[in-house]
């Protein structure tokens, strides 16, 4: 008899052992789960804001990602020229004009753009870790410009067509710029190497040389500004693509590119003769 109470109290002292071990379990995991809404850990929502003078857009469930286009108002496009140039010395083109751009977002806007570390630019610096593709300043604009504007892929193109026939760098710096009056020239690339190696063989200059990252500064800052007037004029129902092919190589885009052409061979817009003979001229 003895021996059968001393079992009996054992199996009951484990199952109030059980019960006080389960108890604890979920007064823990409620704990946990609390402090991990406090802290943002389970996810992070933005509602975009809707004050006069922005362009609304969607708001988010809690957990999920705010839907692009986000908001966007009204630039300074000389500021965010200005802080271009500034931001040039910190990170390189791509970050120059990116978070020229993300910066001047954030001040104005706010919402999801505070959402973005001005660090995701860093990459892009001589066109991809000094791989000399892409422009990074085009590189860091066109990001922006795709989270802002519905019609990013209009505004896109015409920013890199733009960027392939402006005369670099501006003289819109001249009043805070270190070197003044540098020469400018025309990429007819957005490549960085084209554009890089074009002036530094017409201004004679070395490419790791003071001259050199005055003039990719500058051009970071009109880049970013351009992308500014862009995106202000969409905003305001006013933008009218400008750029197209230039004559000098539209007749090989005719035979090389498009489904329909005919030999659907090439992809890009770029100007073809600056690497390639136009062998439809003769000598």
């Amino acid at each position: 008899m003895l021996e059968e109470k001393i079992n009996t109290d054992k199996e009951g002292l484990e199952k109030q052992a059980k019960s006080l071990t389960r108890r604890k379990f979920l007064l823990g995991a409620g704990a946990l789960a609390t402090g991990m809404l406090a802290t943002g850990i389970v996810g992070c929502g933005t509602t975009a804001p809707t004050d006069a003078g922005a362009v609304k857009t969607s708001g988010t469930a809690k957990g999920e990602t705010a839907a692009v286009p986000w908001t966007y108002k009204k630039l300074d496009v000389e500021l965010v020229r200005k802080r271009g140039y500034e931001n040039y010395k910190k990170g390189g083109c791509m970050y120059a004009a990116g978070n020229a751009l993300l910066e001047t977002l954030q001040e104005t806007v706010g919402g999801p753009w505070n959402t973005l570390p001005k660090e995701m630019f860093m990459y892009g610096a001589g066109g991809a870790y000094s791989w000399g593709t892409l422009c990074g300043a085009l590189n860091g604009a066109l990001l922006i410009l795709n989270l802002a504007a519905e019609n990013h892929a209009d505004l896109g193109n015409e920013l890199m067509g733009w960027y392939t026939e402006f005369p670099f760098p501006s003289n819109k710096h001249e009043g805070y710029c270190e070197i003044k009056n540098q020469i400018t020239t025309v990429a007819n690339s957005p490549l960085c190497h084209v554009s890089v190696s074009t002036w530094a063989n017409a201004a004679d200059a070395r490419i790791n040389e003071k001259a050199k990252k005055e003039r990719c500064a500058k051009l970071s800052g009109d880049t970013a500004a351009r992308t500014a007037e862009l995106l202000n004029a969409a905003m305001e129902q006013k933008f009218v693509p400008a750029f197209k092919v230039s004559n000098e190589y539209s007749h090989c885009m005719a035979c090389h590119q498009g489904e329909k052409s005919l030999l659907d061979n090439e992809q890009g817009k770029m100007n073809c003769i600056d690497c390639h003979d136009d062998h439809t001229k003769k000598d």
